[in-house]
């Protein structure tokens, strides 16, 4: 009877993480909390009905998937795994016959160890409540585990320009399936982006910034993650602001004096119109504009032309009789800069105040 009995209170137990029964010919279930010997060849489902730790004590040797057939990494050692798991239906394949211990932990009761913020539906890290961090400051967090997280978000200010560098760690679910292998930095100060895009577990990922207020966000990864945050001076590699001086009217184009900005090599351009009718320009670092062009140039003289045209550096200006525009400089520290897709590279200052001119067409 006692037997009968710990047999049922086992059964029962195992409900919590098992699936519906299955072909036991095709594939055995696996009741994670029991002690069971798992043959080799044999493919072996069971079900989580919530993210979790699941731990495997013994000395199988096994591949463990999704349903989607992706590997899960292993966190743990070859005689004591460790898996994360979001809630699903999961499958293990041993190469070798052996017993195993398994148990599951709820993700809700070890969050604290991985979260520096542990978020909840009401208290969500993201782009609209992004969390402060300051010089360092060394992070954890996880992604991708419950419905309403899959971006984080995390703001900065400068006070001057600084060197940033975040060294990053992230322990993806399932390693070597692109999707879910990369970890997203999208870095703004104004609506500006910054973007760096890796598949790197481990990276120190290292900006040249302006003063400004900034933010991170972490997203395109299903896993945990940390990071160490730095900030050390810039103020010998970003430029310091410049301005416009002067614009001047020429046949289809303008002449631009800008003021000199230290540890600048180049000076790059930004015109603008008011936006109307909601024509903005979505990506651009103010409100209410429309990019109608760009220019670079290596002195504090620059002359737009409107026949030249870099598809790597974007739109040239080509200005329009009558027209009004706004135009602001930022000094760039490269001589291989060639436009806003090196941003995320290069150390450049920050944008001037805009400098507004209504262009009048030289008559001769």
């Amino acid at each position: 009877m006692k037997r009968i009995l710990a047999m049922a209170l086992a059964s029962v137990a195992g409900l919590t993480f098992m699936s519906t029964p299955v072909n036991a010919a095709s594939k055995p279930n696996m009741v994670i909390g029991q002690r069971q010997t798992l043959q080799k060849g044999q493919r072996y489902h069971f079900y989580i009905n919530a993210a979790g730790r699941v731990r495997i004590n013994g000395n199988a040797k096994f591949t463990m998937t999704n349903s989607g057939r992706n590997k899960i990494a292993n966190y743990g050692s070859s005689k004591n795994q460790v898996f994360y798991l979001r809630k699903g239906n999961y499958y293990l394949t041993p190469t070798n016959t052996a017993s195993v211990n398994s148990n599951f932990t709820n993700l809700t009761k070890i969050r604290k160890d991985f979260e520096t913020v542990v978020e909840t539906k009401k208290n969500v890290n993201d782009v609209n409540h992004p969390m402060e961090i300051k010089n360092g400051d060394h992070i954890k967090g996880m992604l991708g585990f419950y419905n309403y997280d899959e971006t984080d978000a995390y703001t900065f200010k400068l006070d001057e320009p600084s060197k940033v560098t975040f060294d990053v760690n992230a322990l993806p679910i399932y390693p070597g399936h692109y999707q879910y292998y990369s970890l997203r930095w999208k870095l703004n100060s104004n609506g500006y982006p910054l973007n760096i895009f890796t598949k790197e577990k481990s990276q120190k990922i290292v900006y040249n910034l302006p003063q400004g207020t900034y933010t991170v966000r972490l997203s395109n990864l299903r896993g945990r993650y940390n990071f160490d945050f730095k900030i050390e001076d810039g103020s010998d590699t970003v430029p310091s602001a410049s301005k416009i001086e002067s614009v001047t009217d020429e046949k289809d184009a303008v002449r631009v004096n800008v003021a000199q900005a230290d540890n600048a090599k180049k000076y790059e351009l930004m015109f603008t119109q008011k936006a109307t009718n909601g024509n903005a320009t979505i990506g651009i670092p103010f409100q209410n504009e429309r990019l109608v062009g760009q220019a670079l140039g290596t002195s504090t003289t620059i002359v737009t032309d409107p026949v030249f045209h870099n598809p790597s550096y974007g739109m040239t200006f080509k200005p329009v009789d009558g027209q009004t525009y706004l135009v602001r400089v930022r000094g760039i520290n490269s001589d291989t800069y060639h436009g806003p897709i090196d941003a995320d590279k290069t150390p450049v200052g920050e944008w001037s105040d805009p400098y507004e001119f209504t262009y009048h067409a030289p008559k001769n």
